[in-house]
């Protein structure tokens, strides 16, 4: 999943768990994308995790993240 690989390259290792709330295909004038919008579980500390919201735009044909909003 690209969401899952975009989160993993801003956040590494410490990204322990992600929630797809809704996904959905929409057609466009110019490209048609899937937007994927859900929760990120980041470890922040030893004991602590942070829940973090995600909006992601991913390009229908290559799978390439287009936009994003964290």
């Amino acid at each position: 999943m690209s969401a899952r690989r975009y989160l993993e390259g801003q956040h590494g290792d410490k990204l322990i768990e992600l929630k797809v709330r809704k996904c959905w295909y929409s057609t466009g004038a110019i490209r048609d994308v899937w937007e994927i919008v859900g929760i990120g579980i980041i470890k922040k500390g030893m004991f602590s995790k942070e829940q973090r919201p995600f909006k992601y735009q991913i390009e229908a044909v290559s799978g390439a993240v287009m936009g994003f909003e964290e």
